[in-house]
C-alpha cells in the first residue's frame, strides 16, 4: 500500500492570512508524501487557493462544485472527486482552511494506523485563538471527550474532530455518499468516525498534533458546558428529542449502508437501543450510570435523556395504538351502526345521571397562530428588525420563507441587526436553524461581521424578547401580520406601521370561514406592503386594494438563474425523467388535477416503465401506479443543496400552482434545462418568461396536452435557460437596499455597511 496521502480542504470565504498559514504548515509535513485537493466550496475563491498553493508549495488540485457547498457536502464532494480521480490512493486526510499542523501530524497519524491496524485515526488538538495564541492545551480535556466512546457513544457525543483524521479508502467509499439532511445537523467526522468503527477500529493518538483556531466564523466551535444547565420544559424537551431523533437517523442509516456482512452486523448489535420498535432505554440507563462511574458527567446526561425520549416514545405509541387506534375506532363503528339503525346514539336517560364531557378552555378554540406567545420586554440597547417567519427548521422550509430570509440576510450585509423569530414551531436545532441562515448571506465583504448581526428565536417557547421602542417588524404570512400588529398597537413601540411581505393571495387558501376572514382581515391593517411580482401586486389592485398601487414595493423572484442555467446536464437519452411537484395537503398545487393529467399523457403516449421514470417532489406523500406500469415514487422535499443537481436531470417538469403567485419551481426547472408544464391563473402566464414554459388551463384536458407539446419539444437551449425576470420587479437586492436605508434614516444613525 502507497504511503501517499490526499489531503480533502475545503475553501469557503477564507480569511487570507489563516489560510496561508494552514497550507505553510502542510508544507512543513515531516511526511512529504501528500498532495492536495481544494473544494472551492464557495465557488470564488480558485485564483487565492492557486497563489497561496503555490506559494507554499505544494502538489495540489482544485475541484469546483456547481453551487456552493456548506462544510460537510464541501468534504463529501472532495472525498467522492478525490476517491474518483486517484484511484491509487488510499489515504486521505481532512483539513480545514485556518488551522495550522504540527510538522509531525501526518506521520505520526501514519504510524498510529499501522501499529493499531486500523481504518481511521484521529487525535487530539491545542484550541488558539485567531491570533494564534494558546487558549487551552487540550481539545479533549476542554471539552471532556471520551477518548473511547465506542459505536453508541458516539451517538451520544461525536469525539472525532475532522480537521485531525486519517483514514483509509475503505472508510471513504463506505461512507459516500452522506446521508441526506436538510441544513448541517451532523457533521461529516460524525458520520465517517461511526462507519469506521463498524467496519474495523479506529484508533487515537493522545497527542495534539493540530491547532485548532476558535473564531466566531468556524462552522463548528469547540464547546463548553456552561450552557447545558437548562430548565425542563417544551423547549428543553423538544432539543433532547431532536439529539435523539438525530442518533436513531444515523444508526438506522448505518444499518442500511453496512448491514449485510457477518462481522458488521455484529457491530452493529450495540445499536440495538435505537433499532427496537418499542423500548423503556434500559441500556441507555446503563450507559448512563458506566458513564458517570467513569467521570463523564454531561454524557451520562445525555444517555439518561436518550433513555427518557426513548421511553416517551413508546409510552406515546402505545397509547396512540390503544386509544386512538382501539377505542376510537370502535366508537366510530359504533357511531356508523347506530346511524342504520336507530339513528341517534345511546344517551342518559336524565341529563343530571349522563358523566359530563371534560369542558375545552375556551383558549383552544381560538387561532393561536395570531397571538405572540411572547411579552415584549423594552429592556435592548438598540434597535433591530424583527423577522417572524412560521418555522426555522431547515425541514420545513420551502421557498416563500427562504425569500423572507434573503430580505433577512441582506439587511445584515447592509448594517440592519437582524433578528429572526420561529412563529409557530418550536426551533428544533438552533445551531442547524442558524448555520442554515447564514449559508444564505451571500456576497459580503465581511462576513464574520454580517453573520454578528444575524440571531434567531424561538417565538414558541420564549416567552420574552427584548426589545427596543424603535424596533421594526416584517411579516411574512397573514398570521404573522396578526401578531406584528398585535405587538405594535401597545403602545409600547415608536411605530405601528408593519413591513408585510406578501407572496399570495393568502385568502384563497382557505374555504370560507375563520382562516378566510383572517387572511382578508390582515389586509386591513396599518403596513407597509412589499409584493413578491407585479404579477400578484395587479391581482391585488384588480381586486380593490388600493394599497396596491404603482409605487409600491415589487420585486421579481429570488431565483439566482445563473444557479440552474449554467449546470451541465445530467439527462440520460434513453431513459427520461417526469418530475411533478406533489404536495397532496396544499389544495392550490392541485395535486388530483397534476395526477389525472399525468396519467392521461402516459396511457396517451403509450409510454412504458423502460422508457420513463415519474418522481414526484415537495411533501412525500405514497407512492402511485400510473398507466405503462410506471410508479409514480416520492421523494418528499430535497435537501436545498441537492435541489440544483437534482433538477440538471429532469426532462420534463409538472408543477402546477392554482394563485396569482409565480412559483419558483417551473422557472427553476426551465433553467435547468427542462421543459415545464405548468398552469395560468388570472394575470399569470409564465410561458410570456421562457419557451421552455408551457402555461395551460388549470383543467386535466388542457394539461394533458400541454405535456404531449412539451414532451414532443426539443430540450431547450441556452437562450431559453438564461430567463429574464425583470418584467415581474425590482431585483431582490435593491429592494432590500431601499429598505435598508429607510431603515437607517429612520433609527438615525449613522450605515454601517458589512
Amino acid at each position: 500500500m502507497t504511503d501517499h496521502i490526499l489531503i480533502i480542504l475545503p475553501v469557503f470565504q477564507p480569511n487570507e492570512i489563516h489560510f496561508r498559514a494552514q497550507l505553510a504548515s502542510i508544507a512543513r509535513q515531516t511526511h512529504q508524501a501528500h498532495s492536495v485537493l481544494f473544494v472551492v466550496a464557495d465557488t470564488v475563491s480558485n485564483t487565492l487557493i492557486d497563489e497561496a498553493a503555490k506559494e507554499a508549495g505544494l502538489a495540489y488540485d482544485i475541484a469546483t462544485p456547481a453551487d456552493r457547498l456548506d462544510a460537510v457536502r464541501a468534504f463529501e464532494f472532495g472525498l467522492a472527486t478525490g476517491a474518483a480521480q486517484m484511484p491509487g490512493t488510499n489515504l486521505f486526510a481532512l483539513c480545514d482552511q485556518d488551522d495550522i499542523w504540527h510538522p509531525d501530524k501526518l506521520a505520526t497519524s501514519l504510524s498510529e494506523m499501522r501499529a493499531k491496524n486500523a481504518d481511521l485515526v484521529h487525535s487530539d488538538a491545542r484550541v488558539v485563538d485567531e491570533n494564534g495564541d494558546l487558549l487551552h492545551q487540550s481539545l479533549f480535556r476542554m471539552e471532556r471527550r471520551d477518548k473511547l466512546p465506542g459505536l453508541r457513544g458516539l451517538l451520544y457525543r461525536n469525539n472525532v474532530t475532522g480537521m485531525t483524521v486519517l483514514m483509509t479508502r475503505r472508510v471513504v467509499e463506505a461512507a459516500l455518499p452522506f446521508p441526506p439532511q436538510d441544513g448541517v445537523h451532523f457533521y461529516h467526522d460524525l458520520w465517517l468516525a461511526l462507519v469506521a468503527t463498524v467496519l474495523s477500529k479506529v484508533a487515537f493518538v493522545d497527542a495534539q498534533l493540530v491547532d485548532y483556531r476558535q473564531h466566531a466564523a468556524n462552522a463548528v466551535g469547540a464547546i463548553t458546558h456552561a450552557a447545558e444547565n437548562q430548565k425542563f420544559g417544551r423547549v428543553w424537551l423538544r432539543r433532547r428529542a431532536a439529539s435523539y431523533a438525530l442518533a436513531m437517523y444515523l444508526a438506522r442509516s448505518l444499518v442500511l449502508r453496512l448491514g449485510h456482512g457477518a462481522e458488521e452486523q455484529t457491530a452493529l448489535k450495540k445499536l440495538k437501543p435505537f433499532l427496537s420498535p418499542i423500548t423503556i432505554g434500559p441500556r441507555f440507563v446503563a450507559d448512563s450510570a458506566l458513564l458517570a462511574l467513569r467521570g463523564h458527567a454531561s454524557l451520562a446526561r445525555t444517555a439518561l435523556h436518550f433513555a427518557l425520549i426513548a421511553t416517551g416514545r413508546s409510552v406515546w405509541a402505545l397509547k396512540n395504538a390503544m386509544s386512538g387506534g382501539v377505542e376510537g375506532a370502535l366508537k366510530e363503528f359504533d357511531a356508523r351502526v347506530y346511524a342504520l339503525s336507530p339513528g341517534p346514539l345511546p344517551q342518559a336517560a336524565s341529563p343530571e345521571i349522563a358523566t359530563p364531557e371534560p369542558a375545552a378552555n375556551w383558549a383552544e378554540k381560538i387561532d393561536q397562530r395570531t397571538k405572540p406567545k411572547f411579552t415584549p420586554v423594552m429592556t435592548a440597547d438598540a434597535p433591530v428588525m424583527n423577522i417572524l417567519v412560521p418555522t426555522l427548521n431547515p425541514a420545513e422550509i420551502f421557498a416563500g420563507i427562504v425569500t423572507a430570509l434573503d430580505f433577512g440576510t441582506g439587511l445584515a450585509e447592509r448594517g440592519v441587526p437582524v433578528r429572526f423569530i420561529a412563529t409557530d414551531l418550536p426551533i428544533a436545532a438552533p445551531s442547524a436553524s442558524l448555520e442554515f441562515i447564514l449559508q444564505r448571506v451571500q456576497g459580503s465583504a465581511d462576513r464574520m461581521r454580517t453573520s454578528g448581526r444575524i440571531s434567531i428565536q424561538c417565538g414558541c417557547n420564549d416567552r420574552r424578547l427584548v426589545c427596543h421602542p424603535q424596533d421594526r417588524f416584517f411579516a411574512t404570512a397573514w398570521w404573522t401580520a396578526h401578531q406584528a400588529n398585535h405587538i405594535l398597537q401597545s403602545g409600547r413601540f415608536s411605530q405601528t406601521r408593519f413591513h408585510y411581505l406578501i407572496q399570495d393571495f393568502e385568502p384563497n387558501f382557505y374555504p370560507w370561514g375563520a382562516e378566510y376572514a383572517g387572511a382578508m382581515e390582515s389586509y386591513a391593517f396599518d403596513f407597509h406592503p412589499i409584493f413578491n411580482t407585479s404579477l400578484l401586486r395587479d391581482y391585488f389592485a384588480e381586486h380593490g386594494f388600493t394599497f396596491a398601487g404603482p409605487s409600491t414595493q415589487v420585486f421579481r423572484p429570488s431565483i439566482d438563474i445563473s444557479r440552474y442555467a449554467d449546470l451541465p446536464s445530467k439527462r440520460r437519452p434513453d431513459h427520461k425523467l417526469i418530475a411533478l411537484y406533489g404536495r397532496p395537503e396544499v389544495a392550490r398545487n392541485m395535486f388530483p388535477v397534476a395526477v389525472d393529467a399525468l396519467s392521461r399523457f402516459l396511457r396517451d403516449s403509450g409510454l412504458k416503465r423502460d422508457d420513463v421514470s415519474v418522481v414526484s417532489v415537495g411533501l412525500k406523500h405514497g407512492d402511485i401506479e400510473l398507466p405503462g406500469n410506471i410508479r409514480l415514487r416520492s421523494l418528499g422535499k430535497l435537501p436545498w443543496s441537492d435541489y440544483p443537481s437534482f433538477l440538471s436531470t429532469v426532462d420534463l417538469g409538472l408543477s402546477l400552482m392554482y394563485s396569482p403567485h409565480p412559483s419558483h419551481l417551473p422557472i427553476e426547472m426551465a433553467a435547468a434545462g427542462a421543459n415545464v408544464v405548468t398552469n395560468s391563473f388570472g394575470p399569470k402566464d409564465l410561458s410570456q418568461l421562457s419557451p421552455a414554459i408551457i402555461s395551460g388551463a388549470p383543467t386535466a384536458p388542457a394539461l394533458t396536452a400541454a405535456l404531449k407539446q412539451a414532451w414532443a419539444a426539443p430540450a431547450p437551449d441556452a437562450s431559453s435557460r438564461q430567463i429574464d425576470l425583470s418584467p415581474m420587479g425590482w431585483t431582490l437586492d435593491a429592494t432590500v437596499e431601499q429598505l435598508a436605508s429607510h431603515l437607517h434614516e429612520g433609527w438615525n444613525y449613522k450605515r454601517r455597511c458589512a
